[in-house]
């Protein structure tokens, strides 16, 4: 019997353990979405009817969880919990509908994935990923939203690595604040 005593004595030492490391991986998730929010003033959560960017990052699924708005940063852009965003163009508020951008040297595209760990090289450096080709449509215009399709790849002058952002939409506001 002081075996089973034993046994259930360890089983609700290690649940205890366990719901102790669940709570601080919590509180370390937020501190880390507070950090990112600190960091990145007038940024706006991310919604189904609000503002949203999601695309394939080399054919997996990304979605911003916050965006900035168009009169602050002068393009799109599109951030997650990790401290990773995207960003695509130079905007200024004054597209309409239908007009086609190309991404390129002039009309960028930056993005960061701090979780990749194939964007470091043999000897442990960051892989430069200097080069964007791609389109931006925008798709509709108004006094509220700007939404849009766009696609590109990243790639680098010292590498062979590439990175293929596709099947891309936004939409975006003018505000800071959003109503």
């Amino acid at each position: 019997m002081k075996s089973y005593s034993f046994l259930i004595a360890a089983l609700l030492l290690f649940a205890a353990c366990q719901s102790q490391q669940q709570k601080e991986a919590k509180a370390l998730a937020g501190n880390l979405q507070t950090a990112v929010a600190q960091n990145s003033p007038g940024s706006i959560p991310t919604s189904s009817n609000g503002y949203y960017m999601k695309c394939k990052v080399d054919g997996k699924d990304w979605e911003a969880v916050s965006m900035m708005p168009i009169s602050v940063a002068n393009r799109v852009i599109g951030n997650v919990g990790d401290g990773g965003y995207i960003g695509i163009g130079r905007l200024d508020g004054k597209e309409q509908p239908e007009a086609i951008f190309t991404i390129g040297e002039v009309n960028g595209a930056d993005a960061y994935f701090p979780n990749d760990k194939t964007l470091i090289d043999k000897d442990g450096n960051v892989i430069l990923m200097d080069k964007s080709e791609g389109k931006i449509k925008i798709t509709k215009v108004d006094g509220e939203w700007m939404e849009g399709r766009f696609f590109f790849t990243k790639s680098s002058s010292t590498s062979d690595k590439k990175i293929v952002v596709t099947d891309g939409v936004f939409r975006v506001g003018w505000q800071t604040v959003q109503h």
